[in-house]
């Protein structure tokens, strides 16, 4: 299994959102206990207010000490600035807390999603780890800050309230123990109620997101089949389905506020007529019921304030385990540490390798057995569905075979760190993607010393020097995903890219699917030439461009049928005859 960060094997096994907590107590202790005596400051002020209020009642207004009254209201007024500056702080340190989980979060989640596999990524989908990664993300950092900046106020204050107002007339006490008993009730159902339907607002929100994405990837195809309105219903059918959850969850969130607030007065209506008949047998003053009124309301408040946790809580919590699952699908065999090949070109063997994708019907790769010796072109023909791609995504572990091995050098690849295994390996396919910025940045992420004349030469090995050359040269600008070059140029590119790694195995999947045959040839011409000691592993659909390859090798239905060279094979293989009077006759 790959190395796993010890918090996230954590993260894996236990509830994600306690393991957060966790995790963030632990790297930011100071923070927290900043947080936790501005807390504790905050609240203790706040609960002084209704017992100096009673003081200015019974000892000021009713005596008429006027005196006394500003006395007390001047103390008044510094615990109220105290409280102010520690609950500001308080908050500060939360929102600081929830803001580095978050960053933390997210780079766990970036490198996990770039270590999957395939199988693993196809599994997910786009659409469900864009929303991960961004909306359950903030759900997490939601409930780590709600937490945070309630954890101890909540029970404090309640807690607080509750003594007090007792200290103040036990003869009362029943109001506010009917009231808390009511509130604690109230915001169970609400949890309960909320949970299941936060749940179903998430996978809601992937359905939407899918929707979206489908339609604007496959536009072009949308209107020339003039399919605009059968699309638009899906997508009006996914929205009409989210926005139905989304008023559920709003309105059991509506509700819980006249509810709280009904209680609230109920319980201040009862305590008010209770206290008038012990304020009649002078066995209760009127600062004491005003005391009480106040911390009855504090008990309420701090009742209320585990209100932001129930609201975010069931939502965060469902983000969080789709969260675990991605960090759990990424968890995949990494291999062992570095690995030492030989300075000699590096033969690449398949031994009795098996690929079978999850409810597959049958193995994409079946039993394949062959060896591409190093320093050699190999190339692997096949019809669609052949198993071509899976076959050549095993060199470099962005899939993993189900039986069998591959070994690289007399190395097997499972035996490696994927970092050591790359470092040799270099996967290139027809469908790979340039990043927004300029050629040169493009270049250079396969090796980021790489000086110009580095990058100049590897774009002359495959022939689109001169291109660049007419615009901006190495500053060219490209735009997210190259779309302002043509297909060809922008495989031409992902190839001069692997090339400035100067990888020992490269492996190209489709890699000439965007060019002509005269054009192919002369790119793999090139790149042969910059790299002559490079084992090189091709897989096409177009025979003409790899005729010359040393060894061909003809996949039909996962399996190997047939193995020789272009006149071979011609002569030999009924299976490489059809795919060669397919392509002739197109």
């Amino acid at each position: 299994m790959a190395a796993v960060e010890p918090r996230d094997r954590r993260l894996i096994r236990d509830s994600a959102i306690v393991e957060l907590i966790r995790a963030a107590v632990g790297s930011h202790k100071r923070r927290v206990a900043s947080i936790v005596l501005a807390q504790i400051v905050a609240m203790s002020a706040a609960l002084a207010q209704p017992t100096l209020n009673a003081h200015i009642v019974d000892s000021g207004v009713v005596a008429g000490d006027v005196g006394y009254i500003e006395r007390i209201g001047l103390l008044m007024l510094a615990v109220v600035a105290i409280g102010a500056v520690a609950s500001i702080v308080a908050v500060a340190c939360a929102s600081r807390l929830a803001a580095d989980v978050g960053a933390d979060l997210r780079s766990r989640m970036y490198r996990r999603t770039t270590r999957m596999t395939a199988v693993e990524y196809r599994s997910l989908g786009t659409p469900t780890l864009l929303t991960r990664s961004t909306i359950d993300v903030n759900l997490v950092i939601q409930a780590v800050f709600v937490l945070a900046a309630t954890a101890v106020t909540a029970p404090l204050v309640t807690v607080g309230a509750v003594v007090l107002s007792i200290r103040q007339s036990v003869r009362l006490s029943p109001v506010i123990g009917a009231v808390a008993v009511m509130l604690v009730v109230l915001v169970g159902v609400f949890v309960v109620a909320l949970t299941p339907l936060s749940r179903q607002l998430q996978r809601a929100v992937d359905r939407v997101s899918l929707s979206l994405r489908e339609q604007l990837s496959g536009v072009r195809v949308i209107r020339v089949f003039g399919r605009e309105a059968a699309v638009g219903e899906r997508f009006d059918e996914a929205n009409a389905g989210l926005t139905a959850l989304a008023r559920r969850v709003g309105a059991v969130q509506a509700l819980f506020g006249p509810v709280t607030l009904a209680v609230t007065n109920v319980g201040t209506v009862a305590a008010t007529v209770w206290a008038a008949d012990l304020i009649d047998r002078s066995q209760m003053t009127i600062g004491d019921l005003t005391a009480f009124t106040g911390y009855l309301g504090q008990v309420v408040s701090g009742l209320i304030l585990f209100l932001p946790i129930a609201t975010v809580w069931p939502r965060a919590n469902a983000g969080a385990e789709r969260i675990r699952e991605v960090l759990g699908a990424a968890d995949q065999p990494a291999g062992g540490g570095p690995a030492e090949f030989a300075s000699a070109p590096l033969e690449v063997r398949f031994d009795t390798v098996t690929v079978d994708y999850p409810d597959a019907t049958r193995p994409a790769v079946s039993s394949v057995t062959l060896t591409c010796a190093g320093g050699e072109v190999t190339a692997v023909i096949g019809g669609t569905s052949s198993g071509k791609s899976t076959l050549l995504a095993t060199v470099a572990r962005i899939v993993e075979t189900s039986e069998g091995s591959v070994r690289v050098g007399g190395v097997r690849t499972d035996r490696v760190g994927l970092t050591a295994l790359r470092a040799v390996v270099a996967h290139v396919g027809g469908e790979h993607q340039l990043v927004a910025g300029t050629i040169a940045d493009n270049l250079r992420l396969a090796d980021r010393d790489a000086t110009d004349d580095v990058l100049w030469s590897a774009l002359a090995a495959v022939r689109v020097a001169s291109v660049l050359r007419d615009r901006h040269g190495l500053d060219t600008v490209v735009t997210q995903g190259g779309r302002n070059f043509s297909g060809g140029q922008r495989q031409r590119l992902a190839l001069a890219r692997a090339i400035v790694r100067a990888p020992r195995v490269l492996v190209l999947d489709d890699a000439f699917s965007a060019m002509d045959r005269a054009t192919a040839a002369a790119v793999l011409d090139g790149v042969r030439r910059k790299l002559p000691d490079t084992t090189v592993i091709a897989a096409a659909q177009q025979i003409g461009s790899l005729a010359d390859a040393h060894q061909i090798a003809v996949l039909d239905r996962g399996a190997v049928v047939d193995v020789g060279t272009h006149r071979d094979l011609v002569a030999e293989s009924s299976v490489y005859r059809e795919l060669t009077a397919a392509e002739v006759g197109t």
